[in-house]
């Protein structure tokens, strides 16, 4: 079930853009995200470069708002995003994984 979805453009550089993406955490603005794995990595023969990634985040949630929605302190996103140099396009989609 798909709760929120969101695209945007942006007004600035391709290469500028790709590397903020990839330079997003650590974030002092954003505490709560204290960890991201690489789980796989390739770049196919056509250069896309397919990237799946696992964002570990503790957002404080209370113990009666844990046990509620049945998760722990730690909650996880599993995020895969395509990089295409030559057509200069990035898809990223990340989803909940805890709830």
């Amino acid at each position: 079930m798909k709760i929120w979805t969101s695209e945007h453009t942006f007004s600035h550089p391709w290469h500028t853009v790709v590397q903020a993406v990839w330079r997003k955490y650590p974030n002092p603005m954003n505490p709560a995200v204290v960890g991201i794995d690489v789980i796989d990595r390739d770049v196919g023969t056509n250069g896309v470069m397919r990237t799946h990634r696992l964002i570990s985040c503790e957002w404080g949630l209370p113990n009666w708002a844990q046990r509620i929605l049945g998760t722990d302190k730690t909650c996880y996103a599993s995020e895969h995003s395509e990089i295409d140099p030559n057509n200069r396009t990035m898809t990223l989609q990340s989803k909940n994984v805890c709830f």
